[in-house]
């Protein structure tokens, strides 16, 4: 091998670590919050640099699994898909083998990593079985109680709704920024924006202006309610035992008194 080349691939070794810790850090932090959309950025320039870079030192198969990479970023991105934890193991391991080519590849090589052309074909296929648009209306469920939470997520998807459960109203604005839903529930006593401030935020958005709102409080108090109708919020339910079918039927008459259903 030339020493100019030598030097330049050391060089260009050296600076992918930068690049690499990057992916692995954006990623592990899309996988705590896959509603945020912020690393998908972040990880899409990463590749994308380390792409440009692999290909002025012609490692084609790592030029080809990064650009399979972005693919796949441009994706989720594009579609608003959540990050399964499927995806997420593969995107894992490109990251891994992305690290052993870099450390491994030698420039003009004319066939691309088995192990490369593998995982290459995985990510491909993310795009053709990532799941099509529910047929099941889909509602933003925000209660910080996890065992509340969980119940409340179990009534709702018992009564065939897609649900998408957090824990605060900082995840949910994150959510209403990146997907639409049908239908908002959200608990009165929320950390962060409370539930009717909550509520005030999302009306506030011309595109959720007609979208119902579900409040659910364990004590209501009438001054709560009076303020829930003012800022256009459809019902007001206590919170109920998980034997309750309430919710989930209060959710599909709302929807249906609206034409969702």
């Amino acid at each position: 091998m030339d020493v100019n080349l030598t030097v330049f691939l050391a060089e260009f070794r050296s600076e992918m670590v930068e690049y690499l810790q990057a992916l692995n850090e954006q990623l592990l932090r899309w996988e705590r919050t896959p509603y945020d959309v912020t690393p998908i950025r972040e990880m899409f320039l990463a590749a994308h640099t380390i792409k440009g870079a692999a290909a002025m030192m012609e490692l084609r198969d790592v030029v080809a699994l990064t650009h399979a990479l972005e693919d796949v970023l441009s994706r989720f991105r594009s579609e608003q898909q959540l990050l399964d934890g499927t995806t997420a193991d593969l995107l894992f391991q490109t990251l891994d083998l992305l690290t052993t080519l870099i450390e491994r590849s030698e420039p003009g090589a004319t066939l691309i990593d088995p192990a490369a052309a593998t995982l290459i074909g995985a990510l491909s296929a993310i795009g053709t079985t990532m799941a099509a648009p529910s047929e099941h209306p889909r509602v933003l469920l925000i209660e910080h109680s996890p065992t509340l939470r969980m119940l409340e997520e179990m009534m709702l998807t018992d009564a065939g709704f897609e649900v998408d459960a957090v824990l605060d109203s900082e995840q949910a604005l994150n959510l209403v920024h990146l997907r639409r839903y049908d239908l908002v529930v959200t608990a009165v006593e929320t950390t962060g924006l409370r539930g009717l401030d909550l509520a005030a935020a999302i009306r506030a958005m011309p595109q959720w202006q007609a979208v119902p709102i579900i409040l659910l409080s364990s004590d209501p108090h009438p001054e709560h309610q009076q303020r829930a109708t003012e800022l256009g919020v459809q019902t007001y339910l206590r919170k109920r035992l998980p034997s309750d079918p309430g919710l989930g039927k209060m959710a599909h008459a709302l929807l249906a008194s609206r034409g969702n259903l």
